[in-house]
């Protein structure tokens, strides 16, 4: 480890210490026995959520989004040569819960959130919340996303994908905006669709990459409204990148002024918060092609790292998806106790802001940590 430490950039040595090293390398080596401790041991695939506290266990067919994590933190690691056997049977495992019409979702979670998407849609007067459908599309892009890490091709073919301009305009503007978090994603995952769709999609990317353009707002960000959070904003914006990451095309007005608010503020309240800032500095960042307050993004990666160790365990190997405590909730199911204790999501989360903070600190390669697209 020494020598691999000497010989890293001279820009990098300035601007990290050698106790982040020490840290990052002990993390980058000790997740894989978080991930041996998560491991089932009757049903190939399946990893547990949290280290303890899950209320299901694998005698029950679920873990849909367990199995994606699992291969992200793989990919991110850069360990598929270890893992060839694990990952043949995550990607079997994340096939089996495909639908007929396309979609690979969770069936059991559906059931089990059915109480908290009541209550979500009596609170906010919809019944979006009841009928699973966001939900449907969030698994399968993220199922599909992590299966392509690893594989070149994932069979599916989405019966309700949008095929023309009206159907994609139609889409669009039934989002709520003043949600940017939540709407935002929508957006990512239409691209997503569209990108990986068996039609010809190019025209209609260009609807959504317009539509992204033209709802940007004069502080950069995407919404409407005139009381949406920071908390909002900045998770909404980190969605809408994604989006556009995956279909290439990653250049947006603004990014200096969203850098200026970002390096305002905390946001730091669980792990999505913690990551989504990371990632939406970073792409700013590269957008204005470290010309911009580049020392100050370099200094907020630094402390971020250090906030990250607040949600790590040295003695299990993973990180909490909240300070002190595993995540309960997984698209409003409940899925775990919260213990004082790691759990696979938070585990995959502040892995990618490494990968993205390595980036920008440019030790990157030295470290072996690999960003993926969502």
């Amino acid at each position: 480890m020494e020598n691999q430490v000497k010989n890293m950039s001279h820009h990098s040595e300035n601007k990290v210490n050698q106790d982040i090293y020490d840290w990052l390398f002990y993390v980058k080596n000790n997740v894989p026995h978080f991930l041996s401790f998560l491991k089932g041991k009757k049903r190939a695939g399946f990893y547990h959520y949290s280290l303890s506290g899950d209320y299901f266990g694998e005698h029950i067919k679920w873990g849909l989004g367990n199995a994606s994590f699992f291969l992200k933190i793989v990919y991110t690691l850069d360990l598929e040569a270890q893992y060839t056997k694990e990952i043949s049977d995550a990607i079997s495992y994340i096939q089996s819960f495909q639908k007929k019409d396309g979609y690979v979702y969770d069936r059991f979670l559906a059931y089990v959130s059915f109480p908290i998407r009541t209550i979500k849609g009596v609170q906010a007067r919809s019944l979006s919340p009841l009928y699973y459908n966001e939900i449907k599309r969030a698994e399968t892009r993220q199922a599909i996303s992590a299966v392509l890490l690893h594989t070149p091709k994932f069979d599916y073919s989405l019966k309700d994908i949008q095929k023309s301009k009206k159907e994609v305009h139609e889409y669009l503007e039934r989002l709520d905006w003043s949600k940017p978090w939540h709407a935002g994603s929508h957006v990512s995952h239409l691209l997503f669709f569209l990108k990986h769709a068996q039609f010809d999609n190019d025209e209609l990317i260009t609807v959504v990459i317009d539509w992204i353009h033209h709802m940007q707002q004069s502080d950069g960000f995407w919404y409407k409204g005139s009381s949406v959070s920071a908390q909002e904003k900045i998770n909404g914006a980190m969605k809408i990148i994604t989006g556009l990451k995956v279909v290439d095309s990653v250049m947006f007005d603004k990014a200096k002024k969203i850098i200026d608010f970002c390096l305002l503020k905390q946001h730091d309240a669980h792990a999505c918060d913690n990551f989504n800032i990371v990632y939406v500095l970073k792409y700013c960042n590269e957008i204005v092609q470290s010309s911009y307050r580049y020392d100050d993004i370099c200094t907020f990666m630094l402390q971020r790292l250090e906030t990250y160790k607040q949600y790590y365990y040295k003695e299990k190997g993973g990180f909490s998806f909240h300070k002190e405590r595993a995540n309960r909730l997984y698209y409003h199911a409940p899925v775990s106790r919260g213990l004082s204790e790691p759990d696979i999501h938070g585990t995959t989360l502040f892995l990618w802001g490494i990968s993205l903070i390595a980036q920008v600190l440019h030790f990157d390669e030295n470290m072996g940590f690999k960003e993926f697209t969502a």
